[in-house]
This record gives C-alpha cells, sequence and structure tokens, in this order.
C-alpha cells in the first residue's frame, strides 16, 4: 500500500512537472501546442533551464521588446562573416521565432534561430538566449549545411529536420510535412526578396 502511494505521488509530480514546462514553453511562444505536448520533455527542460538562467542572471526582466532593427543588424553582421545571405537570414528569424528572443519551440528549439540545445551546444554557445550568441550558433549552422549541400531547399530541410535526415534521404526535402512546409514557406519569401543571379 505504501509502496503505490509513493508511485503516486511520483506520478503527480511528474503530471505537475509537465504541467510547469507546457506552461512556461507556452509562455514564451504562445502557441498552444505548447500547452498539450507530452514529448520532447528532455529537450523542453534543457531549454527551460537556459532561458531560467538568463532570466536570472543576465536580462533580469523577461519577454522584453527587442526592437526588429537592432536584430536585423547583429543578423547582417554574423551573415557577412559566415558568407550567408542577410534577407535568407532575417526570413529564417522571422519564420523561426518572430523575432523573439525568448522563444521555446515544442520540442525545445531556443531562441531567435530556434536551434536545439545539442545544435546550440555542437556551435559552442553557452547562453541560447542572448541574441549575440544565437544568433551567430545560428547563422554559422545554417552556413554548415549550405556549404554541405549546396542548394539552399536542401540546407533549410537540414536546418529544420536534421542533415542526416536530408543526406540518408538521398540529398532530398524529407517527406515530413512540418519540414516541406517549413522549406516551402522560407523559399517562397526568399524568392520575393533574393537579388538575381
Amino acid at each position: 500500500m505504501k509502496l503505490i502511494s509513493i508511485y503516486k505521488k511520483i506520478l503527480l509530480a511528474f503530471i505537475i512537472y509537465v504541467f510547469l514546462l507546457n506552461t512556461c514553453t507556452f509562455l514564451t511562444t504562445l502557441n498552444p501546442k505548447a500547452l498539450i505536448n507530452p514529448f520532447h520533455i528532455k529537450t523542453r527542460t534543457v531549454s527551460v533551464y537556459h532561458l531560467v538562467r538568463h532570466v536570472v542572471l543576465v536580462s533580469g526582466v523577461a519577454f522584453r521588446t527587442i526592437p526588429h532593427e537592432l536584430i536585423d543588424e547583429k543578423a547582417e553582421n554574423y551573415a557577412a562573416k559566415y558568407g550567408v545571405d542577410p534577407k535568407l537570414v532575417k526570413i529564417v528569424i522571422d519564420v523561426e521565432s518572430e523575432y523573439n528572443k525568448f522563444a521555446i519551440s515544442r520540442t525545445g528549439a531556443m531562441g531567435l534561430m530556434q536551434l536545439m540545445p545539442i545544435t546550440f551546444n555542437d556551435m559552442g554557445g553557452k547562453d541560447p538566449f542572448d541574441i549575440d550568441t544565437n544568433l551567430e550558433a545560428g547563422i554559422r549552422y545554417l552556413s554548415i549545411q549550405l556549404r554541405r549541400f549546396n542548394n539552399t531547399e536542401l540546407a533549410l530541410s537540414a536546418y529544420n529536420a536534421g542533415p542526416y535526415t536530408v543526406s540518408s534521404r538521398g540529398n532530398r526535402v524529407p517527406d515530413f510535412g512540418e519540414t516541406q512546409r517549413y522549406v516551402k514557406k522560407i523559399m517562397y519569401r526568399y524568392s520575393q526578396v533574393a537579388d538575381p543571379d
């Protein structure tokens, strides 16, 4: 009987934790899917940890609006550093996070460029909610995919679904609805602003 009571308390604590995690994720993006998402607990836990750490140790006040012009200026600098078209970068930022530096997706992707914790760590980042750090890591990662696939659609697919997913499918856009919509949306907007070759 005592063991059942302990299991019930553990289950209740877990349910409360998932509810709090979902609520925190929802508050950063106002995406209703985050409220009912029982998945990606590990990555979202890491992402929320980074967010709380940033708010407590760096910003002090969460959810301050950062002017798009400031983000665009920084994005242009990092785009030049890594040889990526700044117009593409700005579209990726808008599609990924709508310029919300505190955004956490339902899968745990973080910040302006919506990098997963493992990708962010691979890019050498320390604080994913710092504008400069997030932009540099995301633009650097995008530049790696552009060089690897030498094709914007495939690079965006790799950015969204992972490079292994793209290469394992014969260097084609994966047949995931989310990835196909993501690539189509960015490519359409990019075609409206890209300089003709």
